[in-house]
């Protein structure tokens, strides 16, 4: 279904006509993604999400939901073999990251993937890079975005214009199932095959299901063909990309676990009447509804600017998005489950998973709201 309304002239066309003038309603096409990805995300990733948390790992039936909806592709040109003929839209992939983040953020990790190796390779890739990375995408392949935040790797060169890398990435969501890396670090772009990397899997407590691994650099050459972009600004914008993903995602969660709170404050019932008309009850799912209001409005300007408007503006209103979203969830959770009383602690309710996955989302990519910080404590802001 998402094959058949994502992109091309005539829909970007229509999105630049509600973007100039900065109206987040949905057109046609959009709507129409939205309403089939709240399908799916209600009917199949709900269900599936508490096994799939528990077993650590997706079920057998996502990959073929994916590639009938189209998500693993929508980010690949068609000429490769993928679904993208013309502007890719991040309005629209944050719309429907709203959708798939109500439904398990793990999942929504898994089938996001892509984008970002994707569009970059795409836009900035040799032809080389390309030949290697999208048609494996087209077939149903993944991919990751790997983010060196903390500067754990030593970049050198190695001649020939390809690169030498020597450290450690991550922990970092569906690298243990990546077929290529694209790992952003030093203001440079690299696109590493999986199999030149050491890679440990492991399973934390949020977004179980998402194939984590964390991963050996020894002293491997990335060729020049492989060396995406030694551009600072591609790096920030990849990133503000995954970031308004993020956001997107987070209020998305935020906004489940508040579903979950208000239906079981209706069924609860102390002292003669249901939970739910608790004046404390109430005041604290209000503040979560008004916390994901303005989340879900942030990602949705930092995507429309990313859509109309690239460059520093549109990255800071990534980050900021961002960082607002991962606020947002984690207060929202852990007030859903707080509503719950004792059973919220328990793994048999949705608001358990929904806590511990909202954590995750402060640790994808790093830490930007110390970024700044430390930017304007050294004058670089």
């Amino acid at each position: 279904m998402l094959r058949e309304v994502t992109s091309g002239a005539a829909a970007a066309a229509r999105l630049a006509v509600h973007t100039r003038d900065m109206d987040f309603a949905p057109d046609d096409d959009q709507q129409l993604i939205v309403d089939t990805v709240r399908r799916f995300a209600e009917r199949d990733l709900r269900a599936w999400a508490a096994d799939a948390d528990r077993a650590g790992a997706p079920p057998d039936r996502l990959a073929a939901a994916a590639r009938e909806l189209g998500f693993y592709t929508d980010a690949v040109p068609a000429d490769a073999g993928g679904e993208l003929d013309g502007t890719y839209s991040h309005t629209t992939r944050a719309l429907r990251g709203i959708e798939l983040g109500r439904g398990c953020a793990a999942l929504a990790a898994l089938l996001e993937a892509n984008v970002e190796p994707a569009l970059a390779v795409a836009r900035w890739g040799s032809a080389a890079a390309r030949a290697a990375l999208l048609p494996g995408l087209a077939r149903g392949g993944l991919a990751c975005l790997v983010h060196d935040s903390r500067g754990a790797l030593a970049i050198a060169d190695a001649g020939n214009g390809g690169v030498r890398v020597t450290g450690k990435l991550g922990p970092a969501p569906v690298l243990a199932a990546a077929e290529h890396a694209l790992v952003a670090t030093a203001g440079t772009l690299l696109l590493v095959p999986a199999a030149q990397l050491a890679r440990a899997a492991i399973t934390p407590s949020g977004w179980r299901a998402a194939k984590w691994a964390t991963a050996t650099c020894a002293d491997i050459v990335v060729p020049a063909d492989f060396v995406v972009s030694r551009d600072a600004d591609a790096v920030a914008d990849v990133l503000a990309w995954a970031r308004v993903s993020l956001a997107a995602r987070a209020a998305g969660v935020a906004a489940a676990a508040m579903e979950h709170a208000a239906r079981y404050a209706q069924e609860r019932v102390q002292f003669g009447q249901p939970i739910g008309r608790f004046e404390a009850l109430i005041r604290l799912r209000d503040d979560a509804e008004t916390g994901i209001a303005a989340a879900r409005l942030m990602a949705l300007h930092a995507a429309w600017l990313l859509d109309t408007k690239p460059g520093p503006a549109a990255r800071d209103a990534a980050s900021r998005a961002r960082v607002l979203a991962g606020d947002v969830v984690a207060r929202a959770t852990i007030d859903a489950v707080q509503i719950f009383g004792g059973y919220g602690f328990v793994n048999d309710y949705p608001v358990e998973k929904l806590m511990r996955d909202a954590r995750a989302f402060e640790a994808v990519h790093g830490d930007e709201r110390l970024g700044r910080v430390l930017a304007r404590r050294d004058g670089k802001e």
